[in-house]
């Protein structure tokens, strides 16, 4: 004997049905206004690429962080995939390997300039100022591979911690300053 159950299928609501065409991301409650996330090209471009405006703390602290663990979790893999590849002699999967590391390292690297660029105007500071901290904070990856000795790697680490640290910290300059208005924040 056959048991049939029906099935109530619920409608969804118009906002949680729609989606954007293309590259873009589906739309769902609240990603309006989110920190990470992006539904356009033009969204993605505007949080991650650009070098004109400010950055609050809040998005400043998650999408560095975001993008610091994603730069070395990738590293680290295709480092160790590379190390490998030279260690059983396939130059070819070495090259690869080190391509595709360069691939992923340009688009982060940029991302990561341009939310300390836009930090330090925020704080109403020239965005150059964040070369320093950046500058330590690649000294932190490369250190070791260099071989850098024990003082000067720990000397790197302090300030990039300090200067970070900072950077999360010291509350952007209220209203407008000389780098944008509030609202573009």
């Amino acid at each position: 004997m056959a048991h049939n159950k029906k099935m109530k299928l619920q409608k969804r609501s118009r906002q949680s049905a729609r989606i954007h065409r293309g590259f873009e991301m589906p739309v769902g409650m609240g990603s309006e206004d989110s920190i990470l996330g992006f539904r356009t090209s033009k969204e993605l471009k505007e949080k991650y690429f650009y070098f004109h405006g400010r950055v609050a703390r809040r998005p400043f602290l998650m999408r560095t962080i975001l993008l610091m663990i994603a730069q070395f979790m990738f590293t680290f893999i295709l480092y160790l995939k590379l190390a490998e590849a030279i260690t059983i002699g396939r130059s070819d999967f070495a090259a690869l390997f080190g391509l595709l590391l360069v691939v992923l390292t340009i688009p982060t690297v940029w991302s990561e300039l341009s939310l300390g660029w836009r930090r330090c105007h925020d704080i109403n500071k020239s965005g150059a100022l964040f070369i320093i901290p950046y500058l330590c904070y690649l000294g932190s990856f490369l250190g070791p591979i260099l071989g850098l000795d024990s003082t000067v790697a720990m000397a790197v680490q302090s300030i990039m911690a300090v200067t970070y640290l900072g950077l999360f910290y010291v509350r952007g300059t209220e209203g407008d300053n000389a780098y944008g208005p509030a609202r573009s924040r």
